[in-house]
């Protein structure tokens, strides 16, 4: 797909002319008679690839327009040539330091013209390139590599963040903990890769359950923690009643077990336990106690008989939910 050059200068047939040159070197233009057109220009679909503007505009300085133009672009490289009628080194250095990317005098030769075009398309290539390699690592930092959600460290960047608003602003927020029942013995009976496939199974239940504000997670191993903004405990609770519809519903297996005489596919379905806290509740200042509520939460609904949920009791500060941590993990 050919570049698009946003050619900004006053004249119509200077614009042409520079529009029919770029055009020769294999590239899109658009042109506009404003600085305020360049800057609605950004917010289009199709943005440009490198902006070539004069100095003087009719409704706002050139450096002012240029300007303008770098703080729309944000985090993307968006090169701007600036074309000045003035000829003397101090009208380039202005512009530099203004923050265009190079100056060229005017009338300027269309061989060079193209030439630093070009320089500076390859400049971006890069710098895009660059960007996305960024983005991409970013992502993968706080994605969790099985089931495509979220990870434990963005978690707790999430909720930390999450209940500071709601102490700032006066909202709410809910912690659901879901934890799959007996899945050891899903493992151990059907293997790894039955583990793994119930694991992105429950995963897509909760993205399909869940609101996109919602921040949903994979806590660790069989765990997985969800952040429910602005959700008061009635909320939450019709939240963990449709999840747990949606697992019992979802989570059905055919799958041969991998020990034993007989090689068969036998049919089974997994269930999930659901632990829930909200804050503010008395005795919940910080996010880590929110956690602690939610977690022993979850272990009295493993032990009321599992495939329920359960709220951390309204008064009173959690205590056991490190014992429960090592309880479950015997009985999971």
């Amino acid at each position: 797909m050919p570049s698009l050059a946003l050619l900004v200068l006053d004249s119509p047939t200077e614009a042409a002319v520079l529009s029919s040159i770029l055009a020769r070197q294999g590239l899109d233009t658009r042109s506009v008679s404003r600085g305020a057109d360049a800057i609605r220009a950004l917010s289009r679909d199709a943005r440009p690839d490198i902006v070539v503007m004069d100095s003087a505009l009719r409704d706002m300085d050139g450096v002012q327009a240029l300007r303008a133009l770098k703080d729309h672009a944000e985090e993307e490289f968006l090169p701007v040539v600036l074309l000045s009628s003035q000829t003397g080194p101090e009208s380039r250095v202005s512009g530099l330091m203004a923050g265009a990317d190079d100056v060229l005098s005017k009338p300027c030769q269309g061989a060079e013209l193209c030439a630093r075009v070009t320089a500076l398309l390859r400049i971006k290539a890069a710098q895009d390139s660059l960007r996305k390699a960024k983005l991409e690592l970013e992502r993968l930092s706080i994605t969790d590599a099985l089931t495509g959600l979220f990870n434990r460290r963005y978690f707790q960047y999430r909720i930390e963040q999450e209940v500071e608003r709601c102490r700032r602003h006066g909202d709410t927020v809910a912690l659901m903990m879901l934890d799959l029942d007996h899945f050891k013995k899903v493992n151990d009976r059907y293997g790894h890769r039955a583990g793994d496939d119930a694991l992105c199974a429950t995963a897509e239940v909760l993205r399909h359950e869940l609101r996109r504000v919602d921040v949903c997670t994979r806590w660790g191993g069989e765990e997985f923690a969800v952040i429910l903004p602005d959700t008061n405990r009635a909320g939450a609770a019709v939240v963990a009643d449709r999840v747990l519809r949606a697992v019992r519903a979802g989570l059905r297996f055919s799958v041969a077990p991998v020990r034993g005489p007989v090689h068969r596919p036998e049919s089974f379905r997994i269930t999930a336990s659901l632990g829930l806290s909200v804050y503010p509740s008395a005795g919940l200042d910080r996010a880590e106690e929110l956690i602690s509520s939610a977690d022993a939460a979850l272990y009295r609904a493993k032990d009321q008989g599992r495939n329920r949920a359960c709220f951390a009791p309204s008064t009173g500060r959690p205590r056991a939910a490190s014992a429960a941590r090592v309880a479950r993990a015997a009985v999971a």
